[in-house]
């Protein structure tokens, strides 16, 4: 199905548009990979040692890793996966959060991607996380649990609100399956990390269902987060 896709509609890079591939080399180039002294806990730039002063105020209940920051080419990258389901695109943002979770010496049992809601669902027809997350769980050997974190209500989009306004926005938002999550160290998939609210909801909801530690990775990191 992909080949013919390809045929009539030839791939374009998702950061510039040149034509032949999802993603150039050029673009590649262009991000700007967050490696070296990072925050222990949420994963942002930060040189000192301990965890950073807004992780500690947030009290994340996750350890949180991004690939690049959100910005030029990468932001373009993201919102076309948001909007259009280009399984190549998401295999190469696989690629990279694989690396990251390699780095880090992750080894989580389960890959679990933050779900939509079921309005925005069927508004869109599909969760580019579970595209990522699949290729991710294929990538890493282990097992993609799609169904094991649900939204059970419904919430405002996270654009707009301070810190604790998308806290308080997706606080309870999300039911995880006892039976899919106990005792598993889980790996959670977003695209971007903001202030980490929408992550740490999922975790809170993931350790009350008898999940082991969580971990969360993204593609991008926007720089109003800590």
């Amino acid at each position: 199905m992909q080949a013919g896709l390809d045929f009539l509609y030839p791939p374009r890079c998702a950061g510039c548009g040149a034509p032949g591939t999802e993603w150039c080399e050029a673009c590649q180039a262009r991000i700007r990979r967050l490696t070296g002294a990072l925050c222990p806990r949420c994963g942002a730039p930060h040189p000192r040692r301990g965890a950073c002063t807004a992780c500690r105020a947030l009290e994340l209940p996750l350890i949180v890793r991004s690939y690049a920051r959100y910005e030029g080419v990468l932001t373009r990258a993201i919102l076309h996966l948001k909007y259009r389901p280009n399984q190549r695109l998401a295999a190469r943002m696989a690629g990279w959060l694989a690396e990251v979770c390699r780095r880090d010496n992750w080894q989580p049992a389960l890959v679990i991607p933050v779900p939509l809601s079921p309005r925005r669902l069927r508004r869109r027809g599909y969760n580019q996380m579970d595209l990522v997350a699949a290729a991710l769980a294929a990538l890493l050997g282990i097992p993609l649990g799609s169904d094991a974190l649900s939204r059970v209500r419904e919430t405002r989009s996270q654009v707009g609100l301070d810190p604790v306004g998308r806290r308080l926005n997706v606080e309870g938002a999300f039911q995880a399956s006892r039976d899919a999550v106990q005792g598993k160290e889980v790996l959670l998939v977003d695209d971007l990390f903001t202030t980490g609210a929408t992550l740490a909801a999922c975790a809170s909801a993931l350790r009350e269902a008898g999940s082991g530690d969580v971990y969360g990775l993204t593609i991008g990191r926007a720089s109003s987060g800590p």
